[in-house]
């Protein structure tokens, strides 16, 4: 700068600070609350993040909608400084007015994703909100249950000494990539520690460790460190394929562009993996009682997907899956669920149209606005083996459509009468590749115009509350050790404008 403009005087950390959490903050939150008019309805994802060296909480509120034009958003709300005891009562309080706060009432609230703790859990309860559980804690929560099996847990306890041998000591580190490089001509790897606060950490700690195999046994010949003997290798290698499609799938779910649609499907094709694996030759008996303890742990903590609307509804609008994983009473339940939605929409649309106005002419105009009108506020919420994604993909592909609601009774109703006929019509579509985006299909599929309300609504909710937690990384980085004084409310406003500059293309 003193090159380039000698008489600029470089402003200080202060002034940017204060630039950003008041002049940049106001005018990104107005152009945000202006956007949020154009969702239907939102869901929404939460978590708590706690930083003790600088004793501050921070509750987090992210909101996911479909626009118009079906394009998925993520819309950082708050990060609000959390004070005093997390107890649900409080926790209630703080949503009531971060919600207040962005003037959102509770008829736009579709539901809330959050983890499975009871304050979590009491808070929605309290607010009588809407709300599910994060589907990638729940399945990390049946993977630490079968990791505390005496056997497995012994052999992850040896693996973890291992690694944290070598992420202590640099020369350790340097000698076991002089093994793999000069002796074994092999790329050079480093060992992964185990992190209790990432998800998959074992998975991927056990699966380096069978990578450097070789190089680690010959490490262990000449140092004192704890020895993996060949039976336990073997055991390692089975821990890591039945731990496989977990990783894969908690990837997937964790990827902003996955929505709740995808859940049943995931969790169907994981109890069908695992059973694979347990009925492999090479699976002892003691790893088949692992193999089974997670599949009754899974079924018990999903046992209610399909009787859920959310989750129901929503596969059955994604025409990736439709009606592929649900049994006869399921299919009409979900099929006589959007009639209902339809229907209750409808009439709310009907009771703003002048009733001078004739009928035909009323149909034609809400046929011609089925995609633009305003949301309803009545609008209802009822409560190494083969890859996931292959074993998903073949599931889909060996079955053709066989989910055609076949009700031809005559109904004095026309509107139920196209309704039922567009599902129809809807089933016997070829379902899209697993690859292919959903929101799209319904872009440009506009024969299907008036399910589009319902799909912008459905289909918003992600299937874990990641958004929320990856919000928390980097709060992480703004408290390092030289600024961990720094309030939860400049905290709070900093997140708020890293993650929505973007959205509003930079232009506040």
């Amino acid at each position: 700068m003193q090159t380039a403009l000698p008489n600029y005087q470089l402003r200080g950390r202060q002034f940017f600070t204060e630039h950003i959490c008041d002049e940049i903050f106001t005018k990104i939150a107005t152009k945000i609350g202006q956007s949020l008019k154009h969702f239907l309805k939102l869901s929404f994802t939460t978590d708590i993040w706690s930083e003790p060296s600088a004793n501050v909480s921070l509750l987090s509120l992210t909101a996911h909608g479909i626009t118009e034009d079906f394009t998925r958003k993520q819309i950082v709300l708050k990060c609000c400084s959390l004070h005093g005891r997390h107890t649900g009562d409080i926790i209630c309080d703080y949503f009531k007015m971060m919600l207040r706060d962005w003037n959102i009432q509770n008829e736009q609230l579709h539901c809330f994703i959050r983890d499975g703790g009871s304050n979590m859990v009491r808070a929605m309860h309290l607010a009588e909100i809407p709300d599910i559980n994060c589907t990638v804690h729940q399945l990390q929560l049946s993977v630490r249950s079968a990791l505390d099996e005496i056997q497995v847990k012994d052999l992850l306890a040896k693996c973890r000494k291992i690694s944290g041998h070598f992420n202590h000591s640099q020369i350790a580190q340097d000698e076991l990539i002089k093994i793999q490089t000069e002796q074994l001509n092999q790329p050079a790897l480093r060992v992964i520690q185990v992190c209790v606060t990432r998800w998959n950490s074992t998975y991927y700690m056990a699966e380096r460790l069978l990578k450097v195999k070789d190089s680690i046994c010959l490490y262990a010949s000449k140092h004192s460190i704890p020895q993996i003997s060949p039976e336990e290798w073997l055991y390692l290698n089975k821990l890591v394929a039945i731990l496989t499609p977990f990783e894969e799938i908690t990837r997937n779910l964790s990827d902003t562009n996955t929505c709740i649609s995808s859940v049943i499907p995931m969790i169907h094709v994981l109890k069908h993996t695992l059973q694979m694996e347990k009925e492999k030759i090479d699976t002892n008996p003691n790893f088949k009682n692992i193999i089974q303890k997670l599949i009754e742990d899974i079924n018990s903590r999903f046992c209610d997907l399909q009787s859920n609307t959310l989750y129901s509804l929503a596969t059955y609008l994604d025409p990736r899956y439709k009606l592929k994983f649900f049994n006869d009473v399921i299919k009409e339940q979900v099929q006589s669920e959007l009639i209902r939605l339809l229907t209750l929409y409808d009439s709310n649309v009907a009771s703003r149209v002048d009733d001078d106005e004739p009928s035909v002419a009323k149909r034609a105009r809400l046929a011609s606005n089925a995609s633009n009108v305003d949301p309803s506020t009545s609008f209802e919420i009822l409560s190494p083996i083969q890859s996931v994604h292959s074993n998903l993909a073949d599931m889909l592909k060996n079955c053709s459509d066989e989910e055609e609601s076949e009700n031809d009774s005559m109904d004095t109703n026309s509107n139920l009468m196209i309704w039922k006929t567009l599902i129809n019509e809807y089933n016997k579509e070829n379902r899209l590749q697993l690859n292919e985006d959903p929101l799209l299909w319904w872009r440009y599929n506009i024969k299907y115009k008036v399910f589009a309300p319902i799909v912008r609504i459905y289909l918003s909710a992600p299937p874990s509350s990641v958004p929320s937690e990856q919000l928390f990384s980097a709060a992480g980085l703004i408290y390092e050790p030289l600024r961990n004084r720094l309030e939860g409310e400049k905290a709070a406003k900093l997140l708020f404008v890293k993650y929505n500059l973007p959205l509003v293309n930079f232009d506040y």
